[in-house]
Parts: C-alpha cells; structure tokens; sequence
C-alpha cells in the first residue's frame, strides 16, 4: 500500500481578522436601511415590481428539503427537491436582497439555475454557488486529479456591503474527483469531535468554515491507500486549534470523520 504526502498546489483559505464593529447606533441605522430595502414577495406576486437579473455564469449545488422551481412572476411550476445535493448551472441572480419576514438574517438574493431540461428560478438559501479553483486546495493522486472546492450560499451571511451583519451560514465542500467520476458533497459521519468542530450543529455535510466565529486553513492532505487524512488549523476569535479530518470514498460516495479536535490554545 503506497503511502504519499501530497503537496498543496493552490490554497487560499486564509485566517483574518474579524473586522471592526461600527458603534451601536451606526449599526442600528444601517441595518434598518437595508430591511427597508428588502422588497416583500407579496408585492412581486402582485406585479408591482419587476425582478430584475444580473447574468452570472456559474455552478452550484442545490441543498434543500424542500426545494421550489419559480416561474419570472415567483410562482411555483414544480417541486425540484429530489435535485438536492445535485450540481446545477446558475444563469442570472437577483440584482436586489428579498425577504419573506423582518429579521434580516432571512434575506437572500433569487437564482436562475438550468440543469438538463429544468429551467427556473430558486430561492437563494437554497443555492450554494462553487467557488473558483484558485481559492481552493487541488492535488493528485495515481495522476488523478482531485480538487477540494468551497462554496458560498447566496443568501445574508456574514457581511453584506462592507458591514458585519453576523448571520449563521453553511459551508459544505465539494470534492471533484475525476478518476471516480465524481462530483459532489462530502456526507459527515457524525461524532464526539464533530459535534465540537460545529457547536453541537449536526450538519450532515463536511465543511471548511471561513466566517466570522472561525478560519479553517487545511494545512497538509496525506494519502494512505483509499484514505485522504487532512490537517487543517483552525484560528478563532480567542485562540487558535488543530484537527484531523479522514477522506474516504467508499459506494460512490465520499464521508468525512474527525478523527480528533484539538485543544484550543488562547492568546
């Protein structure tokens, strides 16, 4: 069994610094501004304003246990949530924030998305737009390439416009792997150290967190035989921690364990 140490040809998961908190009452206003700028989708149905497009060409992935097609007016043409977890092609986003009620961490922008026959539009929580190769971690096994690619959701998250606005996202990886002929999410086997990676969130896919609580940054990937065992630091606000997380791709599937959590060390 052949045992390799795989360089890191391209990584750009960076720890940073959290931004800067603007005064309380700056904050306050700014945020009330962009809830009055959320358009409702009640006064869409009702053709008062015209949803309007930027073009975007793009891929992502569909998660969702319930998963809408909309017509241009916003009215449901089908069920699509049999597509979770499916790679879909992005053709436009919303150039304005929508909201379907008054907390602000509810808003997101509406998707255009194709796949094979599908044409239509989704609600952008649903929406996790892959990211660019250069941000990402690419190696290679027995010259198959393998990449590791992150993903944004395209609904409120961290910060919008340049303000910190502090909303929980989800960050799952994609793994492209082109000698298995896959292309998808990494399914999360639930343990004691993932419960403590997430704050006890039992999310069922593997992610690579870059947000405001904590900056992952996979520092080595080892490969032994049919396992993929990544070293990754991770940087907090208070401190910083490393862990072990195993690859494996096993029934056309890749799962993800930590096989351990380190102690977080304080500045």
């Amino acid at each position: 069994m052949k045992r390799f140490l795989i360089p890191i040809i391209i990584l750009s998961i960076y720890a940073c610094s959290n931004p800067n908190k603007k005064e309380n009452k700056q904050q306050s206003i700014r945020e009330q501004n962009i809830i009055d700028s959320l358009t409702n989708t009640e006064i869409l149905d009702k053709k008062v304003y015209e949803l309007k497009f930027k073009e975007v060409n793009g891929q992502a992935v569909l998660i969702g246990e319930k998963i809408e097609l909309l017509d241009k007016n916003l009215k449901t043409i089908d069920n699509i949530s049999k597509l979770s977890g499916k790679i879909v092609d992005i053709k436009g986003v919303s150039d304005s924030l929508f909201n379907k009620s008054k907390d602000i961490c509810d808003a997101f922008w509406y998707v255009k998305i194709e796949i094979e026959n599908i044409i239509g539009i989704v609600n952008g929580r649903q929406v996790f737009e892959i990211q660019n190769s250069n941000q990402d971690t690419i190696f290679i096994i027995d010259s198959t390439q393998i990449e590791i690619l992150t993903t944004d959701f395209l609904g409120m998250g961290v910060d919008y416009e340049g303000d910190l606005m502090g909303c929980p996202v989800d960050q799952p990886i994609l793994i492209k792997d082109t000698k298995n002929n896959y292309f998808g999410l990494v399914d999360l086997i639930q343990n004691e150290y993932s419960k403590k990676a997430s704050w006890d969130n039992e999310y069922p896919f593997f992610e690579i967190r870059s947000d405001d609580g904590c900056y992952d940054k996979i520092e080595s990937i080892i490969v032994d035989g049919t396992d993929i065992r990544l070293k990754i630091h991770r940087r907090w606000q208070e401190g910083e921690n490393d862990f072990e997380v195993l690859l494996n791709f096993a029934d056309n599937k890749y799962k993800a364990e930590y096989l351990n959590f380190g102690e977080i060390k304080y500045e």
